[in-house]
């Protein structure tokens, strides 16, 4: 679940950006940032309600968003981020539009992102995550049409200005099916701000280096000509993120100047990763792998953190399987299919094991059992050391250990105590009923 944070904001004077606005921030001197500024301080003058922002990850984005926001007429009102990929996908109408209380277990009279930025901005970061019935509900508020929060029968009508942003293009998803067509007319009306990469305005580096390392460091940090020029000579996959980055890296290897054997070095961990498109793909690291700066020859595993002998990179896939473009055209052969049943199926596993090794530790005794595992607890309540139960506690875990065990189809291996060897055939999914569906699948959980 995303946090949706609120920011303040500057305002401008007689319709023009302060000294030091956010206008001024967006560091450049290339043509195509000088021309990028100038398109935000006309919509900003003029005024939006939806604006979208394109361009690779790690050109800034998030920039160009809040400085397009704080040279606005909406600059000192309510902002909200909506950090679409961030938000499990059965949240985000709760998180968007707000709940009231008994919409589901849990639920508490709350309100959504829209309703917190009322009368000001909305940014959607990354929307092209977002799933298309979703899209469909957002371009109904973007039109200005009620809704409703979850549970709720009220209309609720909000007056806001979106920002949307995205790393891919957004006019081929449309043409492709992958995003709707009259959400992208709509985010697009007001006004697109593409931002160029790094690579294509190498003019900017320097400018970018400069005033990362003042504001880092506080000082004048002396540069190597050779540091600017292998700086200019690479091209920035992750763009100006990728930039700092390396600056990070480099001034905490040797603080006292920005060196060219430095970055070279830095650079070359990158290349090494896999980071850099001129590097010969046949010579890339398999997927997974990072190469740690600092450590010659050796590789990390990027989920294990175990070292690989220099050319012997390792991977944190397991075994080979079908290219990626199969997979996500359901594509995949039996072995895959058992190496990965699917996040419901593991779930449940974990769940059954958990119940077994429970009702195991407690010999038997399934109230004592629910207690373990927490059942006589409320959501979000934790248990206080050396508190007696009450009755009802004591029920409560007890109709709550059953309710799991007949839900996970495992009631019936409870009538006497499973042993450890017992303990894996246990754990495999139930068999399914003649219509497909498993052992009390229709009961609800005890409150």
């Amino acid at each position: 679940m995303t946090d949706a944070s609120a920011a303040a904001g500057r305002g401008t004077e007689g319709g023009r950006p302060p000294l030091g606005s956010p206008v001024t921030e967006l560091l450049g001197i290339s043509p195509a940032i000088v021309r990028l500024r100038a398109e935000l301080a006309t919509i900003a003058r003029v005024g939006f309600r939806t604006v979208l922002v394109q361009g690779e990850s790690g050109v800034g984005k998030e920039v160009v968003t809040e400085a397009l926001r704080r040279s606005s007429l909406r600059a000192h009102c309510a902002y909200e981020v909506f950090d679409c990929p961030a938000v499990p996908e059965d949240h985000l109408e709760s998180e968007l539009f707000g709940t009231v209380r008994g919409a589901f277990p849990g639920a508490i009279d709350k309100r959504g992102t829209l309703e917190r930025a009322q009368g000001g901005v909305v940014f959607f970061d990354e929307i092209a995550a977002m799933r298309r019935d979703h899209q469909a509900k957002i371009l109904r508020v973007i039109e200005g049409k009620p809704f409703r929060r979850v549970g709720g029968i009220a209309p609720i009508t909000v007056d806001v200005a979106v920002i949307a942003a995205a790393h891919e293009d957004l006019a081929m998803l449309a043409a492709s099916g992958a995003f709707r067509h009259d959400l992208y007319y709509r985010l697009v009306r007001d006004g697109v701000l593409v931002i160029p990469p790094l690579r294509e305005r190498r003019e900017d580096v320097a400018v970018l280096t400069r005033h990362y390392v003042s504001t880092v460091c506080g000082r004048d940090v002396p540069f190597e000509a050779a540091a600017l020029d292998h700086l200019r000579e690479y091209d920035w996959p992750g763009n100006v993120r990728q930039l700092y980055t390396v600056l990070r890296v480099a001034l905490r290897a040797e603080p006292q100047t920005l060196s060219a054997e430095v970055v070279a070095h830095v650079l070359r961990g990158f290349a090494a990763a896999g980071c850099s498109p001129r590097c010969d793909p046949a010579s890339r690291p398999d997927v997974g792998v990072v190469a740690e700066t600092g450590v010659a020859g050796r590789s990390t595993c990027a989920a294990t953190g175990a070292h690989a002998p220099a050319g012997e990179p390792r991977s944190y896939r397991a075994e080979a399987g079908p290219p990626l473009d199969r997979v996500a055209e359901g594509e995949f052969d039996a072995a895959a299919q058992r190496r990965w049943p699917g996040f419901h199926a593991i779930t449940a596993r974990i769940q059954r094991r958990a119940l077994l090794e429970a009702y195991e530790a407690a010999a038997g005794n399934k109230t004592a059992a629910g207690v373990l595992l927490g059942f006589h607890l409320s959501p979000g309540e934790e248990h206080v050391p050396g508190q007696p139960l009450t009755e009802s506690r004591r029920n409560l875990a007890l109709r709550k250990f059953r309710y799991w065990s007949s839900r996970l189809g495992i009631a019936a291996s409870l009538s006497r105590r499973p042993s450890q060897a017992a303990l894996a055939d246990l754990c495999q999914p139930p068999p399914a009923a003649a219509d497909g569906s498993t052992p009390a699948a229709a009961l609800e959980e005890p409150r």
